[in-house]
């Protein structure tokens, strides 16, 4: 077997499983997997949104960070007469959600830079190989399937708000459903020639410039050439804790996602989880425990500061929150890749365009991102975030070593329910010792500011529900099946004998290929 890999749709699993096959690395196959999204998970996110990727050597055991998130625009220091800003409500069923779009809505965007910088730096094979499955897509067309249906069912208010979103997505006069074929061989156009190479100048000379026009200041953005010229891919040392024996290494600051996860699952470890009825009352109790401390941890804190606030804090208990690092050395429409190969290279890609503003870069089949109206990012406030500085992120793609040498890459989607998503598929793999699929598939909760949001779907579920009514939450959110609101954790395992394996979370399509 050459490797591993889950993914939010069959497609972006299927081009990563091809760069395996043809010998490429966990970074050659994770990138492939992420340019293929704009085939097989066309409204999760772009290529002119933001991500994190982390990476494991096989052979070293050491873990970087590749941070190529969005920065806040607007160190040109003009604003325009009138910022392009507009409120879109969407609806998750139980729950609804406001956004806001336009070309004031777009943050400084790193996908591609980043991805290229990953390739560059830790794959093997030619870009202009790798980007072979995702061009051959969109110029064939991927079905769209049930769940990716009901994706863009989800954003048709913002995919249908511009002229070009609706030639795009609603080419036909109604917006896209099952059974319909998505092409678009723009964007294969615009990424065969961003692998003729050099990737940087044809992204310079073409890409940025078509952005500075479409969402600068004269029309009605943020954007600036400074805010484009400044902007840097950044390489981290990852966060480090411990849970129960196993070593964790996720997404540092300045994002917030992994100093949630490692909290919560500090606390969760001084309850003997193991021994607890999955879905008790005990268990429900434990989780919501440790995910309001998570919250009222981060309440308060400067986000724009590159410090740890999880010290602060700890500082503030007077007593130690979580296991500080590992001493062994060895995070909305946002969708996840996990990849791990035959040599123990490991790669977990989250990445994200928000909801997308309904804009494409002209020329170029690709949507620009809403990052600057997701509120979920501005606690402070939309347009608090100071010019040129990183966004904050919940993406945590997160690297889990048991003490038996299994190597587990995870991470997900979904916005504010990233950090829960993840400490729950975490505890559920080492406290409850589940499988890789039933640790991914196994109901989940999300508790923030009082409200309880709940999935009831097993044999459980009414006894489930019941219970946690008596928790004492403002409010009890039920969701009587699998739902895109409580993220898609892809994973991918690789044991200490060897054996490949891994889960796709069917909340958001997932799929697993072993190559």
């Amino acid at each position: 077997m050459r490797g591993a890999i889950a993914a939010g749709s069959e497609a972006t699993a299927t081009a990563g499983a091809e760069i395996l096959q043809d010998g490429g690395n966990a970074v050659d196959a994770a990138v492939a997997a992420c340019f293929a999204v704009a085939a097989g998970e066309p409204t999760l996110t772009s290529l002119a949104g933001g991500g994190i990727m982390l990476r494991r050597s096989g052979s070293s055991g050491d873990v970087e960070i590749c941070d190529f998130f969005a920065n806040a625009p607007g160190l040109g220091g003009q604003r325009p007469a009138t910022l392009d800003f507009r409120p879109i409500e969407l609806d998750f069923g139980p729950a609804r959600q406001l956004f806001q779009v336009g070309a004031g809505s777009a943050a400084v965007p790193g996908t591609l830079p980043g991805l290229c910088t990953a390739h560059e730096r830790w794959g093997t094979l030619p870009l202009s190989r790798v980007i072979e499955p995702a061009c051959r897509m969109l110029r064939e067309g991927v079905v769209l399937g049930s769940w990716q249906a009901r994706a863009v069912a989800l954003l048709t208010p913002i995919l249908l708000s511009t002229e070009a979103g609706r030639r795009q997505f609603g080419p036909e006069g109604r917006i896209m459903g099952q059974g319909d074929r998505y092409r678009l061989p723009q964007l294969a156009d615009t990424l065969e020639q961003l692998a003729r190479g050099p990737w940087r100048e044809f992204y310079r000379e073409e890409l940025e410039r078509r952005m500075l026009r479409q969402f600068g200041v004269e029309a009605g953005g943020l954007l600036s050439e400074q805010d484009l010229a400044t902007y840097q891919v950044e390489l981290r040392q990852p966060l480090r804790g411990r849970y129960r024996g196993s070593s964790i290494a996720t997404n540092p600051p300045p994002a917030v996602g992994g100093q949630m996860v490692i909290l919560m699952l500090s606390m969760l470890e001084s309850a003997e989880l193991g021994k607890m009825a999955h879905g008790g009352r005990d268990h429900l109790h434990a989780l919501c425990r440790a995910m309001a401390l998570a919250d009222e941890a981060r309440a308060g804190e400067d986000l724009t500061s590159p410090a740890p606030w999880l010290a602060r804090f700890q500082a503030r208990q007077g007593r130690p929150i979580w296991p500080g690092p590992d001493e062994t050395g060895g995070p909305s429409s946002t969708t996840h890749v996990s990849v791990i190969d035959a040599q123990g290279d490991a790669a977990a890609v989250t990445f994200s365009y928000g909801e997308g503003n309904g804009m494409l870069i002209e020329g170029t089949g690709i949507m620009m991102n809403n990052l600057m109206g997701e509120e979920d990012l501005f606690p402070d406030g939309f347009h608090s975030w100071p010019p040129g500085v990183r966004l904050s992120t919940m993406m945590s793609p997160t690297l889990l070593v048991s003490s038996e040498g299994d190597v587990t890459a995870l991470g997900t989607g979904g916005a504010n329910r990233i950090r829960t998503a993840l400490t729950q598929v975490v505890s559920n793999l080492v406290d409850h010792r589940l499988s890789v699929e039933q640790a991914v598939r196994t109901p989940r909760l999300h508790y923030e500011a009082g409200v309880l949001n709940l999935e009831v779907f097993d044999e459980q579920g009414p006894l489930r529900a019941e219970t946690a009514r008596g928790l004492g939450a403002r409010e009890v959110v039920v969701f009587d099946e699998p739902n895109l609101f409580f993220g898609g954790v892809h994973l991918v395992r690789r044991r200490s004998d060897g054996t490949l394996e891994g889960a796709g979370d069917l909340r958001r399509g997932g799929v697993c290929r072993v190559a």
